[in-house]
């Protein structure tokens, strides 16, 4: 019973995320206008690519780490985040693309979300999920009652916004860890560079199978398209999320357990995709055409349906494969996943559009899974 809800607590942490992110950009585009609210998210695409590249796959390759020595757990994350601070002065060259007033803000802001980001390795291993929701709710309740409380737009007053908002969540997320009780050295390497190069490798080609879409749609389409993409894709995506959220509970007991336990937690997931799926589905159905008001057609919905089911089934076989070291294998079939997708997107868009697109990512999505169970498959017989 402790165990699901640890994984119910988690699923709603990760979903909430996501999701007040949505609910911003909604308010704030119907509110500001989507000129105005355009200027704030053309910075936040910056701060979160940025932030990215800094993670440098801190949070799968400590996982691990913690997994492999729980003794030296403390010691392997001040090490990776020190040495990770050599990347932050990186952060100047805004400054080139920005006016001084924005670009001071906004390394703030990426000051801030490194420092919180860096804590989700720890919220994972202590599995203190409800204080990492708390403090997500706090933080979209700052931004978010600004947005009504606030009359008129200015990009600085809302990265000042964003920045309380996250120094808030920092205080509130590291106060609930005791980050003060921790053994504390401080130790830089290099070495930490060298052994996340992987884990940043497999996140940055995630990275570009998830979001070619969005710019091909930028690209070929209308901007009120692009809206709408947005809007739906987002949706889903949140949807196909809740594989990852569910599991993020087992993921340091899957380095460690036997494979026949592995199973079963794939037979649990298994069983709970499709009812998820489908309910998901026409919640997104009704929301988006009942309030948002897209119009798009029921076989929208249905490709969208099928966008999200893949993902309950090989995300454990993502886990298996980084538990025995084969992330290289991981990185492949991503930048697969990343031609199919390019090379339907360019065949049908033209002809079909929105569809055409949402169509590309589902064969993608497919043919990502058919790969991963055959794989599975084969080095099972070997």
């Amino acid at each position: 019973m402790r165990k699901l809800i640890t994984i119910g607590v988690n699923t709603i942490q990760g979903f909430a995320s996501p999701a007040f992110n949505f609910l911003i950009v909604v308010f704030g585009v119907k509110i500001f206008g989507k000129s105005d609210w355009a200027s704030l998210i053309n910075v936040m695409i910056w701060v979160f690519f940025i932030c990215f590249l800094f993670g440098w796959g801190n949070r799968d390759y400590l996982l691990r780490k913690y997994s492999e020595a729980p003794s030296k757990m403390y010691h392997a994350f001040f090490s990776n985040f020190f040495s990770r601070c050599l990347l932050l002065p990186f952060s100047l060259l805004l400054f080139v693309f920005f006016p001084v007033q924005i670009a001071i803000w906004t390394i703030a802001l990426i000051v801030l979300i490194f420092m919180y980001a860096s804590l989700s390795t720890l919220v994972v291993y202590h599995q203190k999920f409800g204080a990492q929701l708390i403090a997500e709710i706090i933080g979209f309740t700052i931004i978010f009652g600004s947005i009504f409380y606030v009359e008129t737009f200015h990009l600085e007053t809302f990265l000042q916004l964003y920045v309380v908002s996250v120094l808030v969540k920092l205080i509130v997320l590291s106060s609930k860890l005791k980050l003060w009780n921790a053994p504390f050295s401080i130790k830089i390497s290099i070495q930490e560079f060298k052994a996340g190069l992987p884990f940043f490798i497999l996140g940055l080609s995630g990275w570009l199978l998830s979001k070619v879409d969005i710019y091909a749609v930028d690209f070929y389409l209308e901007k009120s398209q692009l809206a709408e993409y947005q809007l739906l894709i987002t949706a889903f995506l949140m949807l196909q999320a809740l594989a990852a959220y569910i599991t993020i509970p087992f993921t340091k007991h899957v380095y460690r357990v036997s494979d026949t336990v592995v199973r079963k937690i794939k037979y649990k997931l298994y069983a709970v995709s499709l009812p998820l799926t489908i309910f998901g589905g026409f919640f997104i159905w009704w929301i988006m055409e009942n309030f948002v008001e897209l119009g798009f057609s029921y076989e929208h919905y249905i490709l969208g349906g099928l966008i999200a089911l893949p993902c309950y089934f090989y995300t454990l076989n993502i886990m298996e494969l980084m538990k025995s070291h084969q992330e290289r294998t991981v990185i492949y079939i991503a930048f697969l996943g990343f031609l199919v997708c390019v090379s339907f997107i360019l065949l049908l868009i033209e002809t079909y559009e929105l569809f055409g697109v949402l169509l590309s990512v589902c064969i993608t999505q497919w043919v990502v899974l058919i790969v991963y169970k055959l794989h599975w498959k084969f080095s099972n017989k070997r």
